[in-house]
């Protein structure tokens, strides 16, 4: 007997899917929040703003006090470098996951254009000092440069770009799983030692192997169907690393094609027949997704959200930026800005093209709800032509 063809998928359909595996077509419940981000795979936090209006958009009555609560007081939630060398939210509970998944190829690739010949002894004799001055408490960066001057007593003469916010001598800590984002004290970042801020977490449950295989596993529950290249430009591991990780675990996974692509697209078998399911005919709500959104970034082939001739709108690698993003029925449809003032937001919207009346009263309506969250009470919407 000939080998079974996968079933090929609509892109409507796919969309949908997506749509909803995001809680951008129903919201969750205000209490999942921790549970909400473990779904999601983390948020994308480079742009502070960014994690609250994410949740904004997928919890009901989402306040800020929820992210903060998870983050510094139950600590259900840290900050980290993971995926792309980028910060991101994520549950605590999977920290093992994530940094064991992603620690090697940080090193041996990603991190390497920070590496100078004398980079490696920088490291043996920075690494230590930052542990022992993180012993008593976080610290921001200009602190713990200071300190770890004062403990070398001038043995180490190191660059002050070291400490920059960029990452420096911070995201090796943090790769090599000593160092978390803390509280921030005041405006300003602060760090702290993973063992004191997290006592009770333990990296080396889990193997390479196995976190790379939950890492695919919750990826593809969220993203899925996804391709092996969607993966690696998520996760930034190598094509070839995302191959091998799907590969070993095809024996838990349905391979689908969607149309107008050769390549296979794999889920979770669980989650095929619920794609199967899909309802097609309810229309979602207008959202105004913020900066970086995840929903944006999970994929290398974005046809699933974005027309191809409005892309460059939207993503500008060239200026390391994602736009904050109209999306109308799980399809971006223009792009939007904000200008706040003590009592008035005002949102800009640029549209791909002409909004009928209907869709422009809702997203004037979101515009007020999204003021409210902002506890400002006056709120305008302007169309950019």
């Amino acid at each position: 007997m000939g080998k079974k063809h996968a079933e090929i998928i609509s892109l409507q359909k796919v969309a949908r899917f997506y749509l909803q595996n995001h809680f951008l077509l129903h919201k969750t419940k205000k209490r999942n929040v921790t549970d909400a981000i473990g779904a999601l795979c983390g948020l994308h936090s480079q742009v502070p703003l960014t994690p609250y209006l994410s949740l904004w958009n997928r919890v009901e009555d989402f306040e800020p006090k929820l992210l903060d609560d998870g983050l510094y007081s139950r600590k259900s939630l840290v900050k980290i470098w993971c995926m792309r060398g980028t910060v991101h939210v994520i549950p605590s509970a999977d920290l093992p996951v994530y940094v064991n998944a992603l620690k090697r190829m940080w090193f041996e690739h990603h991190g390497r254009f920070m590496q100078t010949p004398e980079w490696p002894s920088l490291e043996r004799l920075l690494l230590p000092k930052i542990l022992e001055a993180l012993a008593e408490k976080p610290l921001r960066r200009k602190e713990l440069d200071t300190k770890v001057r004062f403990m070398l007593k001038g043995r180490g003469n190191f660059d002050v770009r070291v400490f920059s916010a960029w990452g420096g001598i911070l995201k090796v800590t943090n790769y090599y799983g000593l160092t978390v984002f803390a509280e921030p004290c005041g405006k300003e970042s602060c760090f702290a030692r993973l063992d004191k801020w997290l006592p009770h977490v333990d990296l080396n449950e889990i193997s390479e192997e196995q976190a790379r295989t939950k890492l695919l596993l919750k990826y593809l529950h969220s993203y899925g169907p996804a391709s092996a290249e969607d993966f690696a430009c998520w996760s930034g591991l190598l094509t070839s690393e995302a191959n091998k990780i799907i590969e070993a675990n095809k024996s838990r996974l349905q391979e689908v094609r969607v149309e107008n692509s050769r390549k296979p697209f794999w889920l979770l078998k669980e989650d095929f027949k619920t794609l199967e399911k899909i309802d097609l005919q309810e229309e979602a709500e207008p959202r105004l997704l913020p900066k970086f959104d995840s929903y944006l970034l999970g994929h290398k082939n974005r046809a699933r959200i974005i027309d191809e001739e409005f892309r460059q709108r939207v993503f500008r690698p060239v200026v390391g930026d994602v736009a904050a993003t109209i999306l109308i029925n799980g399809r971006i449809a223009g792009t939007w800005t904000r200008k706040k003032t003590k009592t008035k937001l005002t949102v800009a919207l640029a549209p791909f093209r002409k909004l009928d009346k209907k869709t422009l009263t809702e997203l004037e309506q979101t515009v007020k709800k999204l003021g409210d969250f902002m506890n400002l009470k006056q709120t305008a919407t302007t169309i950019n032509k």
